[in-house]
């Protein structure tokens, strides 16, 4: 790759990375354009992965939501009616910030106890 293709590849970078911010100045020279690639690179790198693994969880909860909603179409034992009205917020999901831990674990073991004796009874 020649230098002046690798200095305007940094550039670029720099640009991305900083945004509206002004890029810091540094020297232009062979071995701060050789650092500041490489930086480049594995940021790239690092991004791609980070990409990778946001939408490997995406699936995953998308597809535990549809498991979700099929054990509850089958077993017919839970729904969000048998969960306290004080731990569903406005938007319809279980508030995790309003407990303290003891009663995340309570909430839990309450919604298992009721998935447990549903599936026995079936």
């Amino acid at each position: 790759m020649e230098p002046l293709e690798r200095e305007t590849q940094v550039a670029a970078w720099l640009k991305k990375i900083f945004g509206d911010h002004p890029i810091p100045q540094y020297e232009v020279n062979p071995r701060t354009t050789e650092i500041l690639h490489h930086l480049s690179e594995r940021n790239r790198v690092r991004d791609r992965d980070v990409c990778l693994v946001v939408e490997d969880l995406k699936q995953k909860a998308s597809e535990y939501e549809s498991e979700g909603a099929t054990f509850s179409q089958r077993h017919g034992c839970f729904s969000v009616s048998s969960v306290p009205s004080s731990t569903i917020g406005e938007t319809g999901k279980i508030k995790a910030t309003d407990h303290t831990f003891e009663e995340k674990i309570g909430i839990l073991f309450r919604l298992n106890a009721e998935s447990i004796s549903c599936s026995s009874e079936n």
